[in-house]
Parts: structure tokens; sequence; C-alpha cells
């Protein structure tokens, strides 16, 4: 067998995933049974390979068993949150969230018991932490928050990834003693003085681009340029990768094996260095993993062996994999990996079906294998792709080369000649510049994003299984199947194209209100959006919402009334560039006041068509069909009744949505309502000024959705209209408690699921 360590990586992988779904003793059977197996084929490969097959197996038990080991100790970190736990344990590194510092720890005991898992801490004010002391505290525990929408920031899953299960604030510290070499808290400020001669040299927002770029520092990097490079899909230049690796480690390693002519003392020296290098950097997942591939390079070298890169990361996954194995669902670590599967194993195919495609190519073959392996993923994990990302790289990716010399070349100098590193600080100045042009430029070209909303799993192994096919095909020459495979990779993006279900998500804005909705043709529909309990909720919870759903661009967007719950994440959309609102339906009252007329003002700032509906006029996208049964054109002394109010019907099925009306309105809507109504977006956030017993014994709610805010200063939902819906409701929702409640429906038939399990 050629490449044996990526036949057992991928048995390791499949171990760990069916581990996620079956109870180890399954495990054990299906291993019985591929044991079982070998030895019964009679195939003469199997046969001349049955060691590899064997150990394979070993392997496919080391990935489950490893799983349920983290799982076992990281059970333990489950305590109640407020409760004081006792730590012991290495200091490794530190991050900064919002304006708090964290240390990290490598625990060796918690609560005197022996458990070896990453912790985070917040010490105290005053207290003082070394990087790589032995390290004793005591602390209260912070439960890590975890999503309540779709797309929203998880911070348990995006921490378990890391391998930190933990986090302890008011952490006072017992005991600490200091490394007789402290190496870790000497690269921390090494990098920190690097990153103050960048700064100095660029000014602060390029500065930090270059500190990012060599330095793997992102604390200060600036939030502008970090977007920008992000939505034109050349963020990776900001992370340390195999380029700055093998450039940096690479060349101090042949550096020295010229001038020492010892391959083990120059790869003794030069491992060292890049391990160093690496830690200096953070330890992203790219960088770990370009580390232990030039490792590897090196190992061959000094073995005499010969590199492969396939081998050198089949044993990079396998090692990152077994030291955390919840790394694999994290989004860089799937990046970094596919874009070295596509340099290795998709771009060698362009020469094989075109040998004289001219050189001059190279770089854009490079950019497409990249993208045609980390497509699924980018999609997955951000549901949009920039389209002219793969022509940029032609461009960033050499410079990217001469640049990062240049910088290395600015820090080397600037800590001893500050006046001196201008020189080559200048043509690293003009790439910034350049990079920052095309940026721009790319934005305003036609169809610069892409949004499908997030595929289904399904949809994934479709793309990578008819992948495989077209790489088997083109590597055997085999042209029909070729062409098949072919035909079958462009038709599954037109599955973004077919109808689907009506799809209705109340958003848990926490207390506000937040309705996103996709209709079958998909058109994209948001019905208010705004909170008073959460700040920014625009950019963290609508946005990421509708993108989610793949409604970057939103085709209506309703504001039931002028109260800042139900609009402010919404003006915050309306700067956001990367989400293009097309029509804004406001209620047609007669007396708006200064959040109306701003709301106005900012819609037509940005090129938005305003519409005012009042009570019996109506709006029809595919078969559903809006009824507007509030307000009436008047004047509002109390604008909670001139909220838009609206039957929306899609064949057999019915919800309403009542913004904030009293029970007022509610007598005053009743002839509209005619027919029973499958969902009730209850009024005003369960408010006991709405949801009177007439209204609701007239429309025979079947499930009631409320969004309320947990531990809101109103007390909502009020107990006497809690009490009323389970009266004449088969079931109440609470975003407060379930997360964001989704509804899907075929027009007769519907579906209710919550984000969170309550």
């Amino acid at each position: 067998m050629k490449r044996p360590m990526l036949f057992w990586v991928i048995l390791f992988i499949l171990g760990e995933v069916l581990y996620r779904i079956f109870p180890i003793s399954i495990i054990g059977i299906i291993a019985v049974g591929m044991a079982f197996g070998i030895n019964r084929i009679p195939n003469n490969f199997v046969k001349k390979y049955k060691k590899v097959f064997y150990i394979g197996i070993l392997f496919f038990l080391f990935g489950a068993i490893r799983l349920g080991d983290i799982r076992e100790r990281t059970a333990f970190c489950k305590m109640e949150e407020g409760s004081r736990v006792t730590v012991q344990g290495t200091i490794t590194g530190t991050e900064v969230s919002g304006k708090n510092r964290y240390y990290i720890l490598k625990s060796k005991r918690i609560e005197g018991k022996e458990i070896h898992i990453g912790v985070r801490l917040l010490v105290k004010e005053g207290e003082s932490v070394m990087l790589g002391s032995t390290f004793a505290g005591t602390g209260e525990v912070k439960a890590f928050r975890t999503a309540s929408n779709p797309g929203g920031y998880d911070e348990q899953k995006y921490q378990n990834e890391k391998g930190v299960f933990l986090s302890l604030q008011k952490v006072e510290v017992t005991e600490q003693q200091k490394p007789v070499v402290p190496v870790r808290e000497s690269l921390y400020q090494l990098r920190k003085f690097f990153s103050k001669v960048y700064v100095m040299l660029f000014g602060e927002k390029n500065g930090s681009l270059a500190a990012a770029m060599v330095l793997g520092e992102k604390e200060s990097l600036d939030r502008d340029i970090k977007q920008l490079y992000q939505r034109n899909g050349i963020a990776h230049l900001t992370a340390i990768s195999g380029l700055h690796i093998a450039m940096i480690g690479g060349a101090f390693y042949h550096l020295l094996r010229k001038s020492l002519g010892s391959y083990p003392i120059s790869a003794g020296i030069g491992i060292s260095f890049i391990i160093l290098y690496g830690i200096m950097t953070g330890l992203s997942e790219a960088t770990v993993r370009a580390v232990i591939m030039l490792i590897t390079l090196i190992g061959a070298e000094v073995s005499g062996r010969k590199y492969d890169s396939i081998t050198a990361v089949s044993f990079a996954l396998l090692v990152m994999l077994a030291v955390n194995p919840y790394q694999i669902t994290r989004a860089g670590f799937q990046l970094s990996f596919g874009a070295i599967l596509g340099i290795a194993v998709v771009n060698p195919l362009w020469k094989h079906l075109f040998p004289k495609m001219p050189r001059f190519m190279d770089g854009l073959m490079v950019s497409i294998s990249v993208q045609l392996v980390i497509l699924p993923i980018m999609l997955y994990s951000f549901y949009e792709v920039p389209v002219y990302g793969i022509l940029l790289n032609v461009i960033v990716v050499p410079l990217m080369s001469i640049l990062l010399l240049l910088l290395l070349i600015c820090g080397g100098v600037g800590c001893f000649c500050l006046n001196g590193a201008f020189v080559p600080a200048k043509p690293a100045q003009l790439i910034f510049i350049l990079y920052e042009k095309l940026c721009m430029g790319s934005e305003k070209l036609p169809f610069h994003t892409i949004c499908t909303g997030q595929p289904s799993l399904w949809w994934l192994l479709l793309y990578y299984g008819i992948l495989f096919l077209i790489l088997v095909a083109a590597y055997r020459k085999k042209h029909k199947l070729l062409i098949l495979s072919g035909v079958l990779y462009i038709g599954i993006f037109f599955v973004f194209l077919f109808p689907g279900k009506f799809k209705i998500c109340m958003f848990d804005v926490g207390q506000g209100d937040g309705i996103y909705m996709r209709t079958p043709d998909r058109k994209h529909i948001l019905m208010d959006g705004g909170s008073s309990s959460k700040q920014k909720i625009g950019t963290y919870v609508l946005k990421n919402g509708v993108k989610f759903y793949g409604g970057a661009e939103l085709d209506y967007v309703f504001i039931s009334h002028s109260d800042s719950d139900h609009y402010s994440g919404i003006l915050e959309l309306f700067d956001e560039d990367t989400v293009h609102i097309r029509n804004l339906v406001l209620p047609a009252v007669l007396n708006k006041d200064e959040s109306y007329k701003m709301i106005e003002e900012k819609a037509l700032e940005k090129g938005c068509t305003i519409h005012y509906m009042k009570r019996g006029e109506s709006l029809k996208m595919d078969d559903i069909t809006f009824y507007c049964l509030n307000p009436v054109e008047k004047s509002y002394e109390d604008k909670n009744q001139g909220s838009l109010v609206f039957l929306v019907t899609y064949h057999e099925f019915d919800v309403l949505f009542t913004g904030d009306i009293d029970k007022t309105v509610e007598r005053e809507i009743l002839d509209g309502l005619n027919r029973t109504i499958e969902i009730l977006k209850v009024a005003h956030h369960g408010s006991g000024t709405a949801s009177s017993e007439l209204f609701l014994k007239k429309i025979e709610p079947v499930a009631a959705c409320v969004s309320v805010g947990e531990k809101n200063r109103y007390g909502h939902p009020a107990k006497e209209v809690m009490e009323r819906l389970e009266q004449f409701s088969e079931k109440i929702y609470l975003t407060k408690r379930s997360g964001a409640i989704t509804i899907d429906t075929d027009g007769n038939r519907y579906w209710i699921t919550t984000f969170r399990t309550e």
C-alpha cells in the first residue's frame, strides 16, 4: 500500500465520527467485523497488506476511544455556575476577549482529581501570572455561552474545539512557581515588542496587519481591514500558514545545513527554532499543521527517505486529532487541511490533463484547486463565497512571499535602527495599499458574493463524492465518467435554486422581535428586528441568521412600529455591506414620531424602496399572501396600537403576526379573522395588555410563540397571559427557553423545531 498513513487517519476519523452516533460497544462490534472480514476475504491485495489493515482497525478503535476519553474528562467539568473550584497546572497561553485577558491553563488536577484538559482563567485584578509557570488557584465556574440562533456564535463549541472545557473567573492565585527559563513568557514579550515595531513603521491599521501576518498577533488587528479581507476571500493572509513556516523555519534550517554541514545538528537546531516560532505565533491550526509537516520533511531528509506531502499531511492530521478530537469541526482546521489537499491532490490533475498548459497559468490552477476542495467548508461555515476570491488569490499569494520577506527585514532591522527599517517598509506599504485597492475594486463588481445559506450534510457528502469521482476519472483518463461526473458537479449547485418549504424562524433576540421568512421560491423577508436587552443584535443575530438561510438579499423588511426593540437591529443591517434590503414596509400612520422619520431617512439613504400599508391591503409573494389587518390610516396616541398586523396564508397554513397591539386592536381585527390560526406570534412579548380571552377563543391557535428576553424588567410574559394561552393553545414556545423557533410548512402540514431542547 503506497500511503498507509492516509488509510489509517481515515479510519481514525471514522472511529471518531461513529462514536458520536453509536456507543462504544457497537464500535467494538464493527471492529471485530472488520477483523473477521480481513481474514475471510479471498483477495490478494487484502492478504498482501493484512498487517496494514489490522493496524487500521487499531486506529479506528483509537479514534473512538480517544473521543470517549475526552468526553469522560470533560463531563467532570460540567459544574454548577458560581461554584468555587481549585485547579493546578501549567499556564500555556493567553486569550483576549472584549476587555478581558484570559490565561489558558493545561490542568494537572481539578478539585484534587487528576484531569488533563484546558481551563480558561480570568484572574482577579492585581494578580500577576507568568506564561510557562506552574500554577495553583481557586476560581468561580463561569459557564460558556451556547448559541440560541442559527448562525449564532457558540462559545462552548469554539472553546471545546480549542481544547478548553472549563472557564473560571475571579481566580485567586494560591501558588505560582515561575519557570527557571521563561521561554513562553519571553516569546510572548518578544511578539509584543515586534508588534510595536510594526505599528511604528506602518501605523495602526497596516502595523496590526503586519503583526498578524508575521507574528499571529490578532488582538489588535484592525476590524475594518479584517472584514475587508474576509469578504474578498483573502483572510488566510492574516494567519500564520505553511508559507510562513516554510519561508522562516525552512530557510533557517537550510542555512544551518549549508553552514554546519551536519544534517542531524542542523535538524535539531532547525526543529527547535520552528517549534519556538510556532509557540510564539500562537499555534493556530494552520501553524501546527505546517510545523508538523516541516518537521516531517526535515526528518525525511535526515533519514534519507523521500518526502511525501500526502503522508505528511495525514500524519499532521492524525497527531492533531489525537491531541483534541473536537478540532475536526473547527472551520480553520478544515480550511487548513482542505487547502493542502487541494494543492497536493487536485492541482497535479491539471498537468495530467493538459501537459502543454503554459506556466503562467500555474497560479490560477493552484487557486482553483484549493477552492474546489474548500468551497463546501466555506458555505457550511460562512454561508457565502466571494466570487472573485480565486482571481484575487492569483495576485495576492505570489506577492505574499515578497511581502513576508520585506516584513521580516523590517522587523529585524527595526529592532536596532527604526529609521533604517523605513526603507524596506516603503515597498511593503505599497503592497498593503494594493491589497486594499484590489479588495475594494472587487466589491464594486457585479455578483461579488454568492450567499447560498448553509447546505445540508447530505449535500456536502454528495459534493465530495462527485469530486472524488472526477479525480478518479481524470487521473485514469476515463473520459465518459469524467464528463458524467462534471455534469453532476454542475448539477448539484442547482439544488440551491429548487423550490422548498415555507420557512419561518423567530430569532431569539432577547427582549424584542426578529422574525425571518423564506418563501418556497426563495424570497427572503424579515419581520421586525430589534432588542432592548441585547447590544448589536443586527450584527450578531440578524445578519448571521438571515445569511444562514441564504438571505443576504432581503426582498422585504417589515417594521411593525417605531419602538427600538423592533427596529434597532434593522438600522445596523442598513449599514452592513454584506446585507442588502430592497423594500421596507412601514405602518401607514399619520403621526410619525422621530424614530419613524429616522428609519425613513436611513432607508432612502441606502436606496431602499419604502411602502406604507394599512388595513385591507395585501402583498402576495409566490403562493403566500400577507393580509394587512392593522393599522388604519390615522394618528395613534399609543404607537403600539398602530403596529402592523399580518395574517400570512400559504394554502391551508395560517400564521398571525401581531406586533405590539393591545386588546382594543385585537377586538377591531377580529372581523378579518374568519379562520383558525395554526401559529400565533403572541402580541407585545406576552404583555398583559394583549392576548385577551375573546381574541384567543376566536382564533384558537394551535401553537403560540412568544419572543421574550430572559429576566426582562417588564415581567413578560404575564402570568395571566400564559394561563390563557395554556387554555386555548396546544403548545407554547418561548424564545428565552427554546432559543430560535423554526416553522417549516408545505402549505398543509407543518413542523416546529426549537434551537435548544427545552
